[in-house]
């Protein structure tokens, strides 16, 4: 009897040991598919760990078990098969709580967004956390309404844009009386505008709520044909080895592309932030917002979970990786970083009184000079001629040149209310604030409120001395401006400190001689702003190719020495591998023969290959 139970429980433990075995060898065999997804992924999408609230590239049942959280189901993009069954309303988008039962495709998104934000108890407990926040804030900025809207009244036109160049005499005419002539206010428009400055000024906060923020991020703008653009740009930092996360902001579901959010960008360590999702009910404050273009970059840095952002345009692709940008000096100290634009400043003098921001009468800042890219001690003699002394010369005033806002970072610990009074310059930036900080002049729109709102409020910034380069080709003799090379603020901020040495012991030209010999900033970002990288679009606009089959390089011929590399090889491979190797779907090229894309893509890229001995 003992002999035939032993038989028993030996036959017995071998059938358990057999479906271990087999359920074991099921396991190795979905982790070999999910090895065999990442590495084409570290080869062609991303070259760093994906994020912990992703489900990496498990299949969906394993990973809805192990996180409940965005469906990735297996090594394809995702696409739900059939519209899931969904209890949301149309009170859970933008637009009227009353209107008509959401389109399918909208239900498969929402499904998506929620899954996300109800993934944890502690993600939830932050978007309570940070609805509270944001729609008090948004309340005070509503409460701040000015009581009537300028009537940008131009008597003498408005301003035509004059480039920042030291020796241009036509500097000094940008003095408080030549800057007056411009922008007219009435009193009533002056004083409704000065009690709403005064009211917000009083009731925004210093601090946001102990952890809503956290770490170090990039923050996009994306949406529409931006997302393209914004993925283009993400894949360059991946690509260069970045491993700083990644968020976009999405303003509307119209814009928001649930097979890139959903699956694309969760896989290269970045995720989506839809709008009316972090604001109470997902609608009601989003709906009244009414924000576009320029105005919802405040916002992206806003409802971002980092503490430390940088901040990128979508159409902005880095050269190499810049993550070393928070560790180091100028940022650690300033806590605002802001980049040159080409023009000088033309601020109305009407709003430094607005923002009771007294000008000195007998201070002048350090004079701008362009060509060396720096900032150097001024001499003159008291009192002061105002009338010969440009405007933001003066201390207090925001000094030239001009800031451009394709790239941007500022610390949330120590610059709060510095992003929440710019959130409320851009809130009534085109009825009120764009016109007063440019008069019409180029580039009107966010760029100058950051620093704005930073000089209001007496905090340290720190703008980078090399200025701006001109990326473009030459076309028929002429030059065709395509894009602006930004600089590394790190290595800005050493280099000053070189010159700064210089200048302290030699005089003249002495010193330029010795400042020629020290070695310059490597350019870090380049905003291509136009044309935009479409690489569809570029070609029917005849930006690469004209209409007899010749094509051209769109940043010249300087762009390896500046950057340190073939850069416009480096972004159509990008291209390819996306759009090609990857075959990924975007909207941007739905209605685009794929064929015929790639085609034009590796025929460009066979010719920027052909002709890198021409670089210099």
């Amino acid at each position: 009897m003992l002999l035939v139970r032993a038989r028993r429980l030996t036959r017995r433990h071998r059938v358990v040991t057999a479906f271990c075995l087999a359920v074991s060898v099921v396991v190795v065999f979905l982790l070999t598919l999910s090895v065999e997804w990442n590495a084409e992924s570290s080869a062609s999408i991303i070259t760093v760990k994906t994020p912990d609230d992703s489900c990496k590239w498990l299949p969906s049942v394993f990973c809805n078990w192990r996180k409940g959280s965005l469906p990735v189901s297996d090594d394809k993009p995702f696409k739900a098969k059939t519209p899931p069954t969904s209890t949301s309303s149309s009170s859970d988008l933008p637009g009227n709580p009353s209107a008509s039962p959401l389109p399918p495709s909208y239900k498969e998104k929402l499904d998506a967004i929620r899954s996300y934000y109800s993934a944890s108890k502690a993600a939830r407990k932050k978007l309570d956390m940070g609805r509270k926040f944001y729609d008090d804030i948004m309340n005070t900025i509503r409460t701040a309404k000015p009581a009537s809207d300028l009537k940008q009244d131009y008597p003498n036109g408005k301003m035509t844009p004059d480039r920042y160049e030291l020796r241009d005499e036509r500097l000094l005419t940008y003095s408080k009386t030549y800057l007056s002539k411009y922008l007219k206010l009435s009193k009533k428009e002056f004083d409704d505008l000065k009690a709403s400055h005064d009211f917000v000024l009083d009731k925004l906060p210093e601090k946001a709520p102990t952890g809503l923020y956290s770490g170090d991020g990039i923050v996009y703008v994306g949406g529409g044909k931006f997302n393209w653009l914004t993925l283009l740009s993400v894949r360059a930092l991946r690509a260069e080895g970045c491993e700083l996360p990644v968020e976009i902001l999405i303003p509307t579901m119209e814009e928001y592309e649930l097979e890139l959010c959903s699956r694309i960008f969760p896989a290269m360590n970045a995720r989506c932030i839809y709008l009316p999702m972090q604001f109470k009910g997902e609608q009601s404050s989003a709906t009244k917002l009414e924000f576009s273009g320029y105005q919802y970059k405040c916002l992206a840095i806003l409802l971002s979970s980092f503490e430390n952002v940088l901040l990128l345009d979508s159409d902005n692709v880095a050269a190499y990786a810049p993550d070393h940008l928070f560790k180091h000096e100028p940022f650690l100290s300033k806590g605002l970083i802001v980049w040159p634009d080409f023009w000088k400043r033309s601020t109305s003098p009407d709003y430094f009184k607005i923002a009771n921001i007294q000008l000195s009468q007998s201070e002048l800042y350090p004079k701008y000079d362009e060509k060396y890219g720096e900032y150097r001690p001024q001499e003159y003699e008291l009192p002061l001629d105002l009338d010969k002394i440009p405007l933001h010369d003066r201390v207090g005033a925001m000094p030239d040149p001009s800031s451009e806002s394709g790239q941007l970072m500022i610390s949330k610990r120590t610059h709060m209310k510095q992003l929440l009074l710019a959130l409320y310059y851009n809130y009534y930036g085109p009825t009120h604030y764009y016109p007063l900080f440019s008069q019409g002049a180029a580039g009107e729109g966010d760029k100058e409120t950051f620093l704005a709102a930073t000089i209001v409020t007496k905090k340290s910034f720190y703008q980078v001395g090399k200025f701006l380069d001109a990326l473009g080709n030459l076309r028929d003799g002429n030059f065709n401006g395509n894009g602006m090379g930004q600089f590394d603020p790190v290595q800005d901020y050493k280099w000053q400190q070189e010159k700064e040495k210089l200048r302290a012991k030699l005089k003249g030209n002495e010193y330029f001689e010795a400042v020629d010999k020290l070695r310059k900033p490597k350019m870090l970002f380049v905003h291509a702003n136009y044309p935009k990288l479409n690489p569809w679009i570029m070609k029917n606009e005849l930006d690469t190719i004209d209409k007899d089959g010749k094509r051209y390089r769109l940043y010249g011929l300087g762009m390896k020495v500046r950057t340190g590399q073939d850069f416009e090889a480096m972004v159509w491979d990008h291209m390819d591998t996306l759009l090609c190797d990857l075959n990924l779907n975007v909207e941007a090229f739905k209605n685009v023969d794929r064929k015929a894309l790639c085609t034009e893509i590796k025929e460009h890229k066979e010719f920027l290959k052909t002709t890198e001995y021409t670089l210099e």
